[in-house]
């Protein structure tokens, strides 16, 4: 048995994805169970074990009446060297929302994807607004020492 961690995942998921929703007149990004908004980041709790990253919590983005009602669950970061992916329940599956890679330790705790790019199934669940390949936000994870 392997020990584990205390992480935080801190992510922006898309600059202008996040504008836009709350530019609408229903608009909201909420957060859920924990998840903690830093102005423009969401950063969600949980532990590390290895290359795993896991995240508790939520993020809810609604709008349009709910034509645009997306919520997603669990977090999670797996990373093989200088390439991940982040997955997260949606609607009780478990989707890859994006590929991670040029993953670099700033200062020892703190673990950067810088270069976070969309998957087909991360594009559909933002609504199709952005194709797949398109960047996202840069993910950061913080670990306790």
């Amino acid at each position: 048995m392997s020990a584990w961690t205390a992480a935080e995942l801190e992510w922006s998921v898309r600059e202008s994805f996040l504008s836009y929703v709350e530019s609408l007149p229903d608009g909201r990004a909420e957060t859920l169970e924990g998840v903690v908004r830093d102005d423009r980041v969401f950063r969600f709790p949980g532990h590390a074990e290895g290359d795993v990253y896991r995240f508790g919590g939520a993020l809810h983005f609604y709008g349009h009446r709910g034509v645009l009602d997306v919520t997603l669950r669990d977090l999670q970061v797996t990373r093989s060297g200088l390439r991940g992916v982040l997955t997260a329940n949606v609607a009780g599956w478990r989707l890859t929302l994006a590929e991670l890679s040029d993953f670099d330790a700033t200062d020892g705790d703190i673990l950067r994807a810088s270069t976070v790019v969309l998957t087909d199934d991360g594009a559909a669940t933002l609504g199709s607004v952005y194709p797949a390949g398109a960047p996202a936000a840069p993910v950061s994870i913080r670990l306790a020492r």
